[in-house]
């Protein structure tokens, strides 16, 4: 479990390349599904667009730096339609006022908890430093712009930051377990079905394999060969090869 600052201004490293490629400048999150959905990179030497990573492509997430296998996870926003709706919602979490469905203030929120291996957001930090300060994500009804909305069932939705951090570590080896089971009919579904789709359509920057060596160029045409050697590769390689894609 991480801080959002825990990561913020942390450097990208490439591990193939052996190379920082960037800075963590702010993440993109998606309200629905209460998660961080991408990074946003910051590298002074480029020159126009939004780049990214995908935080599903993110290899870990360490007290010094935030590592992905090659510069190729790295996307341009503009080319993803998904990454422009959440953009255009801009919806950061931090500063937003918490507000009961019934209209009552509990204050601002001022950081959030999020699970470093999935970027879903776990709980969110008030300042409030003599009193229990902790929202669980389970009593958010919606994550908004300016208004976060909480439910009114239970007298006091807040914890204390160690009750919060206490739970989560007892609960964690039964929550991994959970998602990786519920983890294994999607990525099935990404290699089975979604890849056969982008046969014919080209790709919007270079593929490397998991070892950096080069798959397909950008601009190269997607073929089956192509397809089937990503699929025996794992789903992150799969949903990378997916990103990538363009008309």
């Amino acid at each position: 479990m991480k801080q959002s600052k825990e990561v913020l201004g942390k450097p990208i490293i490439s591990i193939f390349a052996g190379k920082e490629i960037g800075k963590v400048k702010n993440f993109v999150i998606n309200p629905d599904l209460r998660s961080i959905e991408f990074i946003i990179v910051q590298n002074d030497q480029w020159d126009f667009g939004i780049k990214a990573v995908p935080f599903k492509l993110v290899e870990g997430l360490g007290d010094y730096a935030v590592t992905i296998d090659s510069e190729s996870a790295v996307i341009d926003l503009a080319d993803i339609p998904i990454a422009n709706e959440l953009l255009s919602k801009n919806i950061q979490i931090k500063g937003t006022r918490i507000i009961s469905r019934k209209g009552h203030h509990l204050g601002q929120i001022s950081e959030y908890y999020f699970d470093p291996e999935t970027g879903k957001i776990l709980g969110c930090i008030l300042d409030k430093p003599d009193a229990p300060s902790v929202l669980p994500e389970a009593a958010v009804i919606t994550f908004g712009k300016e208004i976060t909305v909480i439910s009114d069932e239970g007298d006091q939705p807040l914890v204390s930051d160690e009750a919060f951090r206490n739970e989560k570590i007892e609960t964690e080896p039964a929550a991994i377990e959970e998602t990786t089971i519920a983890q294994e009919p999607v990525s099935s579904a990404v290699d089975e079905l979604d890849l056969e789709e982008l046969i014919g359509k080209t790709l919007s920057a270079n593929l490397y394999d998991p070892s950096g060596e080069l798959i397909a160029a950008e601009g190269s045409v997607i073929t089956a060969e192509i397809v089937n050697q990503t699929k025996a590769m794992g789903s992150n390689k799969a949903l990378e090869l997916a990103l990538k894609a363009a008309e």
